[in-house]
């Protein structure tokens, strides 16, 4: 099995290859990986409850709604620029903060759970993980902003973060592959709305990386742990 180890460095940190900057800023980090069935079991008993409850909360439900219309009103996503240019659009906030609702960060936080440690058990032999990091943004609003919500409400989990059994990862595959394996003019609409977001991020690697670990760990029988945190 191979190991996230922290790499510090005096500008930041690396996970799995992936530079996540702090000297410029706090960075949104979103990891998708492959997890054993021994450490899934240990985990989705903290976890699992955690995430349903963030996506069961009043404010959660009601902003993914807004979202939803605001989104059919743009044409299919928001506006993330101002007329002046300067991001951001009041529309475009309220997408921000509904998928920064993060248990895993909320855990991470209260000292309920060390994020590192369960990116230290990925298992990068079976599969290798998807990491992507944008500095004072968040990877999965850009990527929630591409597919928009008729897609991005397919994904399993919520707002990025999840936990399933390896029985659980191949149910719900064709949900994910819903969600994410977009093609033709639909998927050109997807990367350019995910470069038009704030940060710097590669769009293609954003769209195409989860489904590929999702795939994976389908195919190898590991369980999967999805989770964004602020570094």
């Amino acid at each position: 099995m191979g190991h996230a180890t922290l790499n510090l460095r005096s500008n930041g940190i690396t996970i799995f290859g992936v530079e996540v900057g702090f000297a410029m800023g706090m960075s949104g980090c979103w990891l998708v990986g492959a997890l054993g069935e021994a450490d899934v079991a240990e985990l989705a008993p903290l976890a699992v409850p955690a995430i349903e409850a963030t996506a069961a909360r009043a404010a959660a439900v009601g902003t993914w709604a807004r979202w939803e219309r605001d989104a059919e009103r743009g044409g299919g996503a928001v506006p993330v620029w101002r007329e002046d240019g300067v991001y951001n659009t009041e529309d475009a906030l309220h997408l921000y903060n509904l998928v920064d609702d993060s248990a895993f960060d909320a855990m991470d936080g209260s000292g309920k759970l060390h994020i590192m440690e369960w990116w230290d058990r990925i298992d990068t032999d079976a599969v290798e993980p998807f990491v992507e990091s944008v500095r004072k943004d968040n990877p999965v609003a850009a990527l929630f902003h591409g597919l928009g919500p008729e897609r991005a409400g397919k994904l399993p989990g919520w707002a990025g973060d999840a936990v399933f059994t390896a029985d659980e990862v191949r149910r719900r595959l064709p949900a994910a592959e819903a969600a994410l394996a977009v093609s033709g003019a639909e998927r050109e609409r997807a990367l350019a709305r995910i470069d038009d977001w704030p940060g710097e991020k590669e769009a293609e690697a954003l769209l195409d990386g989860p489904l590929r670990v999702w795939r994976g760990a389908a195919e190898a029988g590991t369980g999967l742990l999805a989770s964004r945190v602020w570094f």
